[in-house]
């Protein structure tokens, strides 16, 4: 391993532990807020303290909003989904069908030529051949006879 790729796989490290660090630090600090805030709810029940109560109470209205705002994001976000999605059917409907039938086609071209092929030019060469075969095995047998009749003549 050389030196380079030793640093930059310790640069790497020291990245992904730090995120890791912060991501621990940030979850520490609202589970925090969240004990602290569950306190303060406690005293300013048992205390019946009128100043907490509407502290809590302009806290929950102000969640209500944010969660309100969250939610027509989410429909908003919905929706551009939607609309992505009819987009990418259009291009598939419109681009990749007309590519699909020429793929076809082009098999089907191909299929045609190798079958004239065959017809026309595979077939009736090896009928020629096999002919031209069983021509000269019959003129090799032929001689193999003449030859031995006239090896038994001269005995």
């Amino acid at each position: 391993m050389s030196g380079r790729q030793a640093v930059s796989e310790q640069a790497a490290e020291a990245r992904q532990g730090g995120l890791s660090r912060w991501l621990l630090i940030g979850v520490g600090g609202f589970i925090g807020v969240i004990v602290v805030l569950f306190g303060i709810a406690v005293i300013g029940g048992i205390a019946d303290s009128e100043g907490v109560a509407n502290f809590f109470r302009i806290l929950r209205d102000l969640f209500i909003v944010i969660l309100a705002l969250h939610s027509t994001l989410i429909a908003i976000a919905l929706v551009i989904l939607i609309a992505q999605i009819s987009a990418l059917i259009n291009i598939l409907s419109s681009e990749v069908k007309p590519i699909i039938e020429e793929a076809q086609e082009t098999v089907s071209t191909a299929r045609d030529t190798t079958e004239f092929i065959s017809r026309n030019v595979a077939v009736p060469v090896i009928r020629m051949t096999s002919t031209a075969v069983g021509v000269g095995v019959f003129v090799r047998e032929l001689l193999a006879i003449r030859r031995n009749l006239s090896g038994r003549a001269r005995k």
